[in-house]
This record gives structure tokens, sequence and C-alpha cells, in this order.
């Protein structure tokens, strides 16, 4: 049933009758679109791209330049992405010249930094190389480009044959984040010891924590109704694995070229979580999309967390905004 109310009393209100024809109308409109989207086809290949291998020898040359010249280097590209490229819709993220991105860090750039090198070093994981970070009026963290689009944007155009290929893709991904060690003294906590980051949150970081109890007790800590608490205090007193997470793996920072995954990105929540975080948090970012939903699950074939999944879902509907 369709609900409309207006602040003023004297207005009258659309007809129902034209939203539904506007949507019947819309909804076709769509379907055109992707039909022209999937007969332009994916776009050619780059003409020219370094390879890791290549960038890695780069990244170890450029690092025998002092760092002072390097920060002066990086402010030079800084002026000059920002007149070459539009600037990205958060306003922390600016494209460089050379392949590159700047990230403006709060409050330190090492726990993406961190992140982005246990990644490079225990997995094959496609996603932006750490070249350096420094201290600006924010701390600033220098990375590579990944080349391709978000899967949001182009999932209408992927075949099914290439969906299931993705799901693949990110169980391969998923199984080696689960194989990278934890070296820090926490259970739970980011890359090198220190708080979790999440945006939901309340003051968007939390613990490190030596115990499951505690994590669980932080996320219900006077944030929850009692019934809630109830019905969720029998997942809640399980006891999980610590494996690392990329804890923001939503369709905007999983990229997409040609039809494959080509990276992975933005990882300033990564950090060692409960086992079934990655799951519940795949699929808190993938709500308005039933079809990633399906892939998610298809890759989660060997773990079935749907009753952590239930919990998480009273949790999100029953917290105010912010955790």
């Amino acid at each position: 049933m369709l609900i409309m109310e207006t602040q003023d009393a004297s207005l009258p209100l659309p007809d129902p009758f034209l939203f539904r024809t506007h949507f019947r109308i819309a909804a076709s409109l769509h379907l055109f679109h992707v039909e022209e989207r999937i007969a332009e086809g994916w776009p050619s290949p780059r003409l020219f791209h370094f390879d890791t291998v290549t960038q890695k020898t780069l990244r170890c040359l450029w690092h025998l330049v002092p760092k002072l010249i390097r920060v002066q280097c990086y402010r030079v590209l800084l002026k000059l992405g920002s007149h070459l490229y539009p600037r990205s819709f958060t306003g922390l993220v600016h494209r460089l010249p050379l392949g590159l991105y700047a990230k403006e860090c709060n409050p330190s750039p090492c726990d993406e930094g961190e992140t982005l090198r246990l990644v490079e070093q225990y997995t094959s994981i496609p996603s932006p190389l750490w070249v350096d970070d420094y201290q600006g009026t924010h701390p600033v963290l220098i990375m590579t480009a990944v080349p391709g689009q978000t899967l949001e944007a182009v999932f209408h155009r992927l075949s099914y044959l290439e969906r299931e290929q993705l799901s693949r893709d990110l169980k391969t991904v998923l199984s080696q984040l689960r194989c990278v060690p934890n070296r820090t003294s926490y259970v739970f906590g980011n890359s090198h010891g220190g708080p979790l980051k999440d945006h939901r949150f309340p003051s968007g970081t939390c613990g490190p924590f030596h115990l499951i109890s505690e994590f669980n007790a932080f996320l219900v800590h006077n944030y929850v109704r009692k019934e809630t608490k109830d019905k969720i205090s029998a997942v809640h007193s399980r006891q999980y694995r610590s494996v690392f997470t990329h804890a923001d793996l939503h369709p905007s920072n999983i990229l997409i070229d040609r039809g494959r995954l080509a990276g992975i990105v933005d990882w300033e929540c990564a950090g060692f979580y409960p086992e079934y975080w990655e799951f519940t948090k795949l699929m808190y970012g993938a709500e308005r999309f039933p079809e990633i939903q399906q892939i998610i699950h298809d890759a989660f074939t060997e773990d079935c967390y749907e009753e952590e999944l239930e919990a998480e879902r009273l949790l999100w509907n029953d917290t105010p905004p912010g955790l």
C-alpha cells in the first residue's frame, strides 16, 4: 500500500496511479539502458599498465629517494590530480597521475597501510599496493590504482556465467584472507592490534578485545532492548574463530574489469573479527541487491552463518543510527 503525506494540508496529493505508471515506464527504460550497455561490450584493456612485479620494483627504487623529496612530489601530484580528475564523493580519496591514489586518513594511515602490506605479503588478492604515507594536514596514504568499475555500477551487465565466476573468485579471496596470521596480542583487533573500525559502531571504533564475550558485550551494551538481547544471546554465547576480515566488502568496494573480479579496495576497516563477520557485513552491504546476495551465499558454501545473520539483522533493526 502506498502511503503519502504532505506538511501543507492544502496541497493535493499526487495520484497513486501516476506513481505506478512512472514505475512501469522507468523499469522499461532501465531495461533498454541495460541492453544498450551489454551491446557495447566491456571496455578495451588499457594500452599501458605496470604489472604487480614492476610496481613493486619501482616502489623499492622510489624509496631510495629521501622522504622529504618524495613528500614534495606527492604534493605536486595532488595539485595536478585536483585539476585533471574529479573529486571522490567523500572528498578524502584523490586520484593522482602515474596510476596512484592518495587517501586522507583519520587518525592514522598506518591502519590501512599495514593492512595493505599484510594482504600483499600473505595473499594474491588483487588490491592496491601500499606505496608510502606521510603527515600532511591529515595523515595521507599513497597507494596504487586498481583497474575496473564497481560491482554496484556494472552488476546488471554480468552474464550468468560471469556471476558464477565472481562467486568463485570471492570464495578464493575469502579463503586467502582467513590464512593471514594474527601477529597481535589480541584475538579481535585491527591489523596491528589497535581498535576495530566499523561504520556502524557509535564512535566508529571499538576494542581491541581478548575474548569473543567482550566483543559481543560491546555490540549489545546499552544499544538494544532486552527482548532483542534474549533473542541473540544463544548466538552470541558461541565461541568463534578469529579470522582476518575486510569488514567493509560491499558492492562499491568490489571492482570488476571486463566481467571478472579485478580488485578489492577500501581496507580501512579490516582486522581480525569473528569468522561470521565477513558474511554478515557482505549481506549488510548488499541489502538492496538480492542477486548479489545469492552470489555471496554461493561464495560461503562451506560455512553457514544464517543464524548469525538473523542475529545481526535484529541488531541492525534495533539500534540507533551509528551502530
